[in-house]
Protein backbone atom coordinates (compact mmCIF):
# COMPACT_ATOMS: atom_id res chain seq x y z
CA UNK A 1 0.00 0.00 0.00
CA UNK A 2 1.25 3.38 -0.95
CA UNK A 3 1.73 5.89 1.82
CA UNK A 4 -0.15 9.15 1.34
CA UNK A 5 0.18 12.34 3.70
CA UNK A 6 -1.88 12.18 6.98
CA UNK A 7 -3.36 15.64 6.04
CA UNK A 8 -4.66 13.39 2.74
CA UNK A 9 -5.83 10.68 4.23
CA UNK A 10 -7.52 11.86 7.13
CA UNK A 11 -11.34 13.26 7.29
CA UNK A 12 -13.15 14.25 10.19
CA UNK A 13 -16.28 14.22 10.52
CA UNK A 14 -18.84 16.06 13.81
CA UNK A 15 -22.24 14.99 14.68
CA UNK A 16 -23.81 17.65 16.67
CA UNK A 17 -26.72 15.51 17.20
CA UNK A 18 -24.95 13.43 19.73
CA UNK A 19 -21.15 14.91 20.04
CA UNK A 20 -19.66 12.88 18.10
CA UNK A 21 -16.08 13.45 16.42
CA UNK A 22 -14.92 10.80 14.14
CA UNK A 23 -11.38 10.84 12.65
CA UNK A 24 -11.14 7.66 9.20
CA UNK A 25 -9.27 7.51 6.12
CA UNK A 26 -10.98 8.12 3.48
CA UNK A 27 -9.76 5.00 1.47
CA UNK A 28 -8.71 1.57 2.58
CA UNK A 29 -7.11 -1.89 1.11
CA UNK A 30 -8.54 -4.52 0.92
CA UNK A 31 -7.49 -7.04 3.59
CA UNK A 32 -5.32 -4.22 5.07
CA UNK A 33 -6.24 -2.81 8.35
CA UNK A 34 -7.55 0.80 8.85
CA UNK A 35 -8.38 2.86 11.63
CA UNK A 36 -10.76 4.62 13.17
CA UNK A 37 -10.81 7.40 15.88
CA UNK A 38 -13.99 8.25 18.02
CA UNK A 39 -14.92 10.71 20.16
CA UNK A 40 -18.17 10.91 22.11
CA UNK A 41 -19.11 7.68 23.11
CA UNK A 42 -21.07 7.73 26.40
CA UNK A 43 -18.84 7.81 30.05
CA UNK A 44 -17.98 4.31 31.37
CA UNK A 45 -19.01 3.05 27.73
CA UNK A 46 -17.72 -0.48 26.39
CA UNK A 47 -17.21 -1.38 22.47
CA UNK A 48 -18.88 -4.34 21.48
CA UNK A 49 -16.36 -5.83 18.48
CA UNK A 50 -18.18 -8.92 17.99
CA UNK A 51 -21.55 -7.12 17.39
CA UNK A 52 -20.00 -4.56 15.42
CA UNK A 53 -18.89 -7.61 12.94
CA UNK A 54 -20.40 -7.91 9.53
CA UNK A 55 -19.92 -9.79 6.72
CA UNK A 56 -17.67 -7.25 4.53
CA UNK A 57 -16.09 -5.95 7.64
CA UNK A 58 -14.24 -7.15 10.92
CA UNK A 59 -12.94 -5.79 13.44
CA UNK A 60 -9.45 -6.55 14.62
CA UNK A 61 -9.62 -4.79 18.10
CA UNK A 62 -10.92 -1.30 19.88
CA UNK A 63 -8.51 0.58 22.43
CA UNK A 64 -9.28 3.95 24.30
CA UNK A 65 -6.21 6.30 24.15
CA UNK A 66 -6.74 9.56 26.58
CA UNK A 67 -10.73 9.74 26.12
CA UNK A 68 -10.72 8.47 22.40
CA UNK A 69 -11.65 5.05 21.10
CA UNK A 70 -9.49 3.38 18.09
CA UNK A 71 -11.24 0.67 16.57
CA UNK A 72 -9.03 -0.99 13.82
CA UNK A 73 -10.71 -2.41 10.98
CA UNK A 74 -10.15 -5.17 8.53
CA UNK A 75 -11.99 -4.76 5.41
CA UNK A 76 -12.90 -8.09 3.25
CA UNK A 77 -14.31 -6.84 0.26
CA UNK A 78 -13.97 -3.74 -2.25
CA UNK A 79 -16.37 -0.74 -3.21
CA UNK A 80 -17.94 1.39 -1.06
CA UNK A 81 -18.38 -0.08 2.53
CA UNK A 82 -19.90 1.62 5.24
CA UNK A 83 -19.20 0.90 9.25
CA UNK A 84 -21.25 1.21 12.34
CA UNK A 85 -19.45 0.83 15.88
CA UNK A 86 -21.79 -0.23 18.38
CA UNK A 87 -20.83 0.17 22.04
CA UNK A 88 -22.67 -0.50 25.35
CA UNK A 89 -23.31 1.75 28.22
CA UNK A 90 -22.31 1.51 31.96
CA UNK A 91 -26.16 0.28 31.76
CA UNK A 92 -26.01 -2.31 29.51
CA UNK A 93 -28.24 -0.09 26.85
CA UNK A 94 -26.90 -0.52 23.23
CA UNK A 95 -25.40 3.10 21.59
CA UNK A 96 -24.63 3.31 17.84
CA UNK A 97 -21.82 5.02 16.87
CA UNK A 98 -22.98 7.17 13.21
CA UNK A 99 -21.72 5.61 10.00
CA UNK A 100 -18.49 5.30 8.62
CA UNK A 101 -17.97 5.07 4.56
CA UNK A 102 -14.32 4.63 3.07
CA UNK A 103 -13.24 3.29 -0.49
CA UNK A 104 -11.95 0.01 -0.51
CA UNK A 105 -9.79 -1.15 -3.32
CA UNK A 106 -7.28 -3.95 -4.32
CA UNK A 107 -3.73 -3.45 -3.27
CA UNK A 108 -1.96 -1.85 -6.17
CA UNK A 109 0.77 -4.36 -7.51
CA UNK A 110 3.82 -3.56 -9.42
CA UNK A 111 3.46 -2.72 -13.25
CA UNK A 112 5.27 -5.36 -15.65
CA UNK A 113 7.63 -2.82 -16.11
CA UNK A 114 8.90 -3.24 -12.31
CA UNK A 115 9.24 -6.89 -12.81
CA UNK A 116 12.98 -8.28 -14.02
CA UNK A 117 13.11 -11.48 -16.02
CA UNK A 118 14.05 -14.50 -13.75
CA UNK A 119 17.25 -16.64 -14.90
CA UNK A 120 17.02 -19.58 -16.85
CA UNK A 121 16.96 -22.11 -13.81
CA UNK A 122 20.34 -24.34 -14.09
CA UNK A 123 19.94 -28.16 -14.55
CA UNK A 124 20.68 -30.75 -12.00
CA UNK A 125 20.76 -33.96 -11.90
CA UNK A 126 18.15 -36.19 -10.74
CA UNK A 127 18.02 -36.31 -6.81
CA UNK A 128 18.47 -39.87 -5.32
CA UNK A 129 16.34 -39.12 -2.45
CA UNK A 130 12.70 -39.74 -3.50
CA UNK A 131 13.82 -43.29 -4.09
CA UNK A 132 15.32 -43.87 -1.22
CA UNK A 133 11.87 -42.18 0.68
CA UNK A 134 9.75 -44.39 -1.36
CA UNK A 135 11.67 -47.60 -0.12
CA UNK A 136 11.68 -46.55 3.38
CA UNK A 137 7.58 -46.06 2.81
CA UNK A 138 7.31 -49.01 1.66
CA UNK A 139 9.16 -51.15 4.01
CA UNK A 140 7.13 -49.31 6.69
CA UNK A 141 4.14 -50.07 5.16
CA UNK A 142 4.95 -53.74 5.36
CA UNK A 143 6.28 -53.44 8.74
CA UNK A 144 2.62 -51.72 9.78
CA UNK A 145 0.66 -54.63 7.74
CA UNK A 146 2.46 -57.41 9.77
CA UNK A 147 2.02 -55.81 12.92
CA UNK A 148 -1.96 -55.18 12.16
CA UNK A 149 -2.62 -58.47 11.32
CA UNK A 150 -1.27 -59.78 14.40
CA UNK A 151 -2.87 -57.12 16.45
CA UNK A 152 -6.07 -58.39 14.82
CA UNK A 153 -5.86 -62.20 16.20
CA UNK A 154 -6.07 -63.75 19.44
CA UNK A 155 -3.73 -66.08 20.74
CA UNK A 156 -5.71 -69.00 19.48
CA UNK A 157 -4.90 -67.66 15.69
CA UNK A 158 -9.00 -66.34 15.50
CA UNK A 159 -9.81 -62.98 14.82
CA UNK A 160 -10.43 -60.73 17.12
CA UNK A 161 -13.78 -58.20 16.75
CA UNK A 162 -13.48 -55.21 15.14
CA UNK A 163 -13.07 -51.53 17.47
CA UNK A 164 -16.43 -49.66 17.89
CA UNK A 165 -16.36 -46.63 15.47
CA UNK A 166 -16.60 -43.83 17.85
CA UNK A 167 -19.48 -41.07 16.89
CA UNK A 168 -18.79 -37.90 16.11
CA UNK A 169 -18.88 -36.15 18.79
CA UNK A 170 -16.56 -38.34 20.83
CA UNK A 171 -14.05 -37.74 18.66
CA UNK A 172 -14.23 -33.95 18.05
CA UNK A 173 -15.00 -34.02 22.15
CA UNK A 174 -11.04 -36.28 22.44
CA UNK A 175 -9.41 -33.78 19.58
CA UNK A 176 -10.29 -30.80 21.74
CA UNK A 177 -8.89 -32.70 24.98
CA UNK A 178 -5.94 -33.27 23.23
CA UNK A 179 -5.09 -30.04 22.21
CA UNK A 180 -5.56 -28.27 25.52
CA UNK A 181 -3.33 -30.58 27.05
CA UNK A 182 -1.13 -30.03 23.98
CA UNK A 183 0.27 -26.66 25.09
CA UNK A 184 -0.22 -25.19 21.68
CA UNK A 185 -2.39 -21.71 23.25
CA UNK A 186 1.01 -20.80 24.99
CA UNK A 187 3.45 -20.73 22.39
CA UNK A 188 1.34 -20.28 18.95
CA UNK A 189 -1.99 -19.29 19.23
CA UNK A 190 -2.65 -19.01 15.20
CA UNK A 191 -1.83 -22.63 14.87
CA UNK A 192 -3.69 -23.05 18.00
CA UNK A 193 -6.92 -21.46 16.27
CA UNK A 194 -6.37 -23.31 13.18
CA UNK A 195 -6.19 -26.73 15.30
CA UNK A 196 -9.32 -26.01 17.11
CA UNK A 197 -11.15 -24.68 13.64
CA UNK A 198 -10.32 -27.60 12.01
CA UNK A 199 -11.52 -30.37 14.68
CA UNK A 200 -14.91 -27.87 14.75
CA UNK A 201 -15.39 -28.12 10.97
CA UNK A 202 -14.42 -31.68 10.80
CA UNK A 203 -17.10 -32.30 13.24
CA UNK A 204 -19.89 -30.43 11.44
CA UNK A 205 -18.96 -31.94 7.97
CA UNK A 206 -18.98 -35.73 9.46
CA UNK A 207 -22.59 -34.39 11.09
CA UNK A 208 -24.14 -33.11 8.02
CA UNK A 209 -22.34 -34.87 5.36
CA UNK A 210 -21.73 -31.36 3.63
CA UNK A 211 -18.49 -30.30 2.48
CA UNK A 212 -17.88 -27.95 5.92
CA UNK A 213 -14.05 -27.62 5.20
CA UNK A 214 -14.45 -25.97 2.33
CA UNK A 215 -16.72 -23.33 3.04
CA UNK A 216 -16.61 -19.75 4.28
CA UNK A 217 -17.61 -19.19 8.11
CA UNK A 218 -21.13 -17.83 6.36
CA UNK A 219 -21.91 -20.26 4.78
CA UNK A 220 -20.75 -22.64 7.88
CA UNK A 221 -23.59 -20.39 10.01
CA UNK A 222 -26.15 -20.36 7.41
CA UNK A 223 -25.59 -24.52 7.33
CA UNK A 224 -25.83 -24.79 11.49
CA UNK A 225 -29.10 -22.70 11.23
CA UNK A 226 -30.76 -24.93 8.56
CA UNK A 227 -30.25 -27.95 10.51
CA UNK A 228 -29.72 -27.17 14.32
CA UNK A 229 -33.00 -26.03 16.69
CA UNK A 230 -31.56 -23.26 17.77
CA UNK A 231 -31.00 -20.79 15.31
CA UNK A 232 -28.61 -18.73 18.26
CA UNK A 233 -26.11 -22.03 17.52
CA UNK A 234 -25.80 -20.80 14.18
CA UNK A 235 -24.30 -17.59 15.03
CA UNK A 236 -22.25 -18.56 17.79
CA UNK A 237 -20.05 -20.68 15.14
CA UNK A 238 -19.66 -17.76 12.98
CA UNK A 239 -18.93 -15.78 16.13
CA UNK A 240 -16.50 -18.20 16.82
CA UNK A 241 -14.66 -18.71 13.24
CA UNK A 242 -14.37 -15.32 12.39
CA UNK A 243 -12.54 -14.67 15.99
CA UNK A 244 -10.29 -17.42 14.73
CA UNK A 245 -9.65 -15.94 11.05
CA UNK A 246 -8.46 -12.55 13.22
CA UNK A 247 -6.18 -14.85 15.01
CA UNK A 248 -4.73 -16.62 11.96
CA UNK A 249 -5.07 -13.92 9.27
CA UNK A 250 -4.99 -10.47 10.75
CA UNK A 251 -2.76 -11.06 13.42
CA UNK A 252 -5.11 -10.05 16.09
CA UNK A 253 -3.72 -10.65 19.60
CA UNK A 254 -6.31 -12.20 21.76
CA UNK A 255 -6.41 -12.40 25.65
CA UNK A 256 -4.67 -14.86 27.27
CA UNK A 257 -8.70 -16.24 28.53
CA UNK A 258 -10.13 -16.49 25.24
CA UNK A 259 -8.01 -19.49 23.90
CA UNK A 260 -8.85 -21.87 26.68
CA UNK A 261 -12.65 -19.96 26.58
CA UNK A 262 -13.09 -20.61 22.91
CA UNK A 263 -12.36 -24.44 23.18
CA UNK A 264 -15.39 -24.85 25.88
CA UNK A 265 -17.15 -22.88 23.51
CA UNK A 266 -16.28 -25.66 20.40
CA UNK A 267 -17.40 -28.12 23.01
CA UNK A 268 -20.57 -26.39 23.88
CA UNK A 269 -21.82 -26.17 20.07
CA UNK A 270 -20.62 -29.78 19.59
CA UNK A 271 -22.99 -31.32 22.80
CA UNK A 272 -25.72 -28.47 21.19
CA UNK A 273 -25.84 -30.02 17.47
CA UNK A 274 -25.71 -33.75 19.15
CA UNK A 275 -29.02 -35.59 18.56
CA UNK A 276 -28.64 -37.28 22.05
CA UNK A 277 -28.70 -34.27 23.70
CA UNK A 278 -32.10 -33.00 21.92
CA UNK A 279 -33.53 -36.54 22.62
CA UNK A 280 -32.39 -36.00 26.21
CA UNK A 281 -33.94 -32.35 26.57
CA UNK A 282 -37.26 -33.63 24.69
CA UNK A 283 -37.41 -36.56 27.47
CA UNK A 284 -36.89 -35.05 30.55
CA UNK A 285 -39.52 -32.10 29.14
Amino acid sequence: MISLPLALLMSITAQAQQGWQISSSSVAVLAAESVVVYRGAPAMSKPDTVGSNTSDIVVVNAVEKDGLWHWTLLPLSTGTQSFVAQFKSKDGAAVSAPSVSFAVTEAELPSEADISDIKEPMKARMPLWPFLLAAVLLYAAWRGHKWWKARRLAPDGTPLPAEPVLPPEEIAARAIAALRESGLWSNDQAAYYLRLTDILRAYLEARYGEPVTAMTSVEVERLVKERARDLQIGGSVRELLTRADLVKFAKAKPGPEEGPRDAELALSLIKATTPKVYAAAEKAQ
